[in-house]
């Protein structure tokens, strides 16, 4: 009968686990230090400073630029060039606690010198979302979080948006 498939349909279908996690309340700003990391490691990577954003990633640490590319950083050598790979530098806007360890950074995109740096167009002035996981002052977690609705929409103030601003 048709009520059995679709029982049956439940049982297995998949657990629906969002890629971007949303906080069952309002978001809750991240501690300073978390903010400091995040803030120093952006801010090293948009004056092109590889080998000081490199220095912020605890060794061993995961490094995920999208949903199909995870790799775990095991050496500064490898660090660097993850670093390298990001052609844009970045701006911090917000960084709010998503669950446990886990927090989101908005970022609004730049260009950057340094080695693997670009004038990132298109995507210069457009914003950016990565979950960070920060242990001892470095990044253990490093993942591209998908944008959220709104998040490239000027601002009908003429602000920068995306949030408060740290």
């Amino acid at each position: 009968s048709s009520s059995r498939s679709r029982t049956a349909a439940r049982r297995h279908a998949a657990p629906a686990v969002p890629a971007n996690p949303v906080p069952s309340q309002a978001p809750k700003r991240a501690d300073a230090r978390t903010v400091a990391v995040i803030k120093h490691w952006a801010d090293a990577l948009r004056r092109g400073d590889v080998r000081d954003a490199a220095r912020l990633f605890q060794i061993p640490s995961v490094f995920a630029p999208s949903p199909d590319q995870e790799v775990t950083i095991h050496t500064l050598a490898q660090a660097e060039a993850a670093n390298r790979a990001l052609p844009c530098g970045a701006k911090l806007i917000s960084v709010t606690r998503v669950g446990g360890q886990l927090v989101q950074a908005l970022f609004r995109l730049t260009g950057r010198p340094g080695p693997g740096g670009s004038t990132c167009n298109p995507g210069a002035g457009e914003t950016a979302r990565t979950n960070f996981v920060i242990r001892s002052g470095h990044i253990h977690v490093w993942l591209r979080a998908p944008d959220e609705p709104g998040d490239n929409q000027p601002p009908a103030d003429g602000s920068a948006g995306g949030g408060p601003t740290v």
